[in-house]
């Protein structure tokens, strides 16, 4: 989820020199009395109206006006309600004119390099990846909430922002540093990181500080809905990663085990074949004059080579064990990466890279 920084506005055109033309005469047409005093009357209005102008209320105007102006589909829509946005947070979502899009149209709108984008908010719209994996339930949900508040925070004022960094700053190192998401953040351009932990806060992470509560009850009447959904939606990745951490800590240490295993049996072997032929050796010289002797000798071997075959059957069953542990890493592995894949706009178009 990413918020790109809008791109740099055409060159300004030149200031056309200025020519001169013959002075027009004034014509004065007189206004009828009424005319007069209702564009007074107009003109006042106007002004008080203007003196109560403000950049939050003139964006809020707009915010309203294409809320109002360009409806957007009821699937779409509904995910204000299934986030648990409050009427502010829906009204920046629906004037960022939200889209959900296959990877053709999401990929030419987020075209971003380094790895699976679910979403972005670009020069005012916000775009997520239409993400259909029933394993992967709530990540489209999560994803608007996240894209708006990119637009929230690009709304509030240098000095809000500010106020805002410090409380999200604060937020920050109460988390412990083994978090996934300093990995996931570290992908981000230092510029856009108080954003980024602004939208990932608001959407992932369940007890804050009250002050930043308090900033982010402005847009989610219900903020625990959101975080919910972050966790549903990130349930079977955490299930796969929980597997594929205890099926490698189990593989890591059986690994050195075995091998010191099995090269204990291969030196017992040695000694054992050394042992048999010195044994046949003395037999066939007559060295055994005494059949006690010498069938304490042989018995001896035998139940050596019996202990052998034993070590062998059990270093062959942990062998079959080691290799089902890792059959079962590489499926898992393979989920995994089918998972991811389906998070993947580009995975999907084999001429674009994630």
């Amino acid at each position: 989820m990413s918020h790109l920084p809008p791109p740099s506005g055409p060159p300004r055109e030149g200031i056309a020199p200025v020519v001169s033309v013959p002075p027009t005469p004034l014509r004065i047409r007189p206004w009828p009395f009424l005319l007069g005093a209702m564009a007074i009357a107009v003109l006042a209005t106007v002004g008080v109206l203007a003196s109560t102008w403000s950049l939050p209320r003139i964006q809020y105007f707009h915010d309203a006006y294409v809320a109002w102006s360009e409806p957007i589909p009821d699937d779409v829509a509904a995910i204000a309600q299934a986030t648990g946005m409050s009427v502010e947070g829906e009204l920046i979502y629906r004037a960022s004119r939200p889209a959900i899009e296959d990877d053709d149209d999401f990929n030419e709108h987020c075209s971003i390099e380094g790895g699976a984008v679910l979403g972005c908010y670009y020069q005012g719209k916000l775009y997520v990846y239409a993400v259909t994996d029933e394993r992967l339930a709530g990540t489209v949900e999560v994803t608007a909430a996240h894209e708006m508040l990119h637009a929230a925070y690009e709304r509030l004022s240098a000095d809000e922002q500010a106020r805002i960094d410090g409380l999200v700053a604060e937020a920050i190192a109460a988390i412990p540093e083994d978090d996934p998401v300093y990995e996931d953040l570290a992908l981000y351009p230092e510029y856009q990181l108080a954003d980024e932990w602004h939208s990932r806060l608001g959407t992932e992470f369940a007890d804050l500080p009250p002050a930043l509560e308090e900033h982010y009850a402005v847009y989610f009447d219900d903020r625990a809905k959101v975080v919910e959904l972050h966790v549903q939606a990130n349930a079977y990745f955490t299930e796969l990663q929980a597997q594929i951490d205890a099926l490698v800590t189990e593989i890591d240490a059986l690994d050195p085990v075995l091998d010191a295993r099995i090269a204990a049996y291969e030196a017992a072997i040695v000694d054992y074949n050394a042992d048999v032929d010195a044994f046949n050796g003395r037999n066939e010289s007559g060295y055994y004059t005494s059949e006690a002797q010498f069938n304490a000798d042989r018995n001896a071997l035998v139940a050596r080579g019996d202990a052998l075959d034993a070590e062998y059957a059990a270093i062959d069953a942990e062998i079959t064990r080691y290799n089902d542990l890792v059959a079962q890493l590489t499926a898992l592995d393979a989920d995994y990466a089918d998972l991811y894949s389906a998070l993947d706009s580009s995975d999907d178009q084999e001429t674009i890279s994630p």
